[in-house]
């Protein structure tokens, strides 16, 4: 990805969370609190500095009350949008997952669709997410576990899996390494 797309992400990221945290009228030291992050590292993510991992974002979100998709998605997008192969947000985990944010729908029933690289040796572990939440997860290439914890599916290429978000659930590689499309669905807001 190119450096210029790079710094818009983080821009992007460093306007939403500042946007929502003062509508939340939270201070950073509040902020910190919720997320566990220390006032120095979100003071960076509000800066546009830093590249912080899927884990870090999804504490972000979860004490903003948005998605990951929500925290890294730019403006609105012009009516006719193309997202070449080298282009968009990436979140990446410690435990060694990629994502790469394909689509955010942000209308009443909000969909985020994920395109996932898992190499060999991944093994992550999503936080749940709140009730209601659904996932999809369409091997592309190599193989995939994924599911609610306890209940793993393998999946090869053309294979589809359909589970709940919100219980802890995991994604990992197969044998070898995998690639995923993962679109999650989560409920209407109240």
């Amino acid at each position: 990805m190119e450096l210029q797309s790079i710094t818009a992400h983080a821009q992007n990221l460093a306007h939403t969370v500042r946007r929502h945290r003062e509508a939340h009228s939270l201070s950073l030291g509040d902020l910190a609190r919720a997320t566990g992050l220390s006032k120095t590292s979100l003071a960076r993510i509000e800066a546009g500095e830093g590249n912080p991992s899927l884990e870090t974002m999804w504490r972000l979100g979860h004490a903003l009350g948005l998605s990951v998709g929500q925290l890294i998605e730019g403006p609105e997008p012009a009516p006719v949008r193309v997202l070449r192969a080298s282009e968009g947000p990436v979140v990446k985990s410690a435990k060694g997952m990629r994502g790469r944010l394909l689509h955010t729908d942000t209308s009443h029933h909000r969909t985020e669709v994920f395109e996932l690289d898992l190499p060999d040796g991944t093994h992550f572990e999503g936080e749940p997410h709140g009730a209601g939440t659904r996932e999809v997860v369409h091997c592309v290439a190599g193989e995939v576990l994924c599911g609610p914890e306890g209940h793993l599916v393998t999946l090869h290429a053309g294979d589809t899996a359909y589970f709940t978000g919100s219980v802890t659930h995991v994604y990992a590689a197969g044998r070898d390494s995998g690639r995923a499309i993962l679109v999650m669905s989560y409920p209407p807001e109240s």
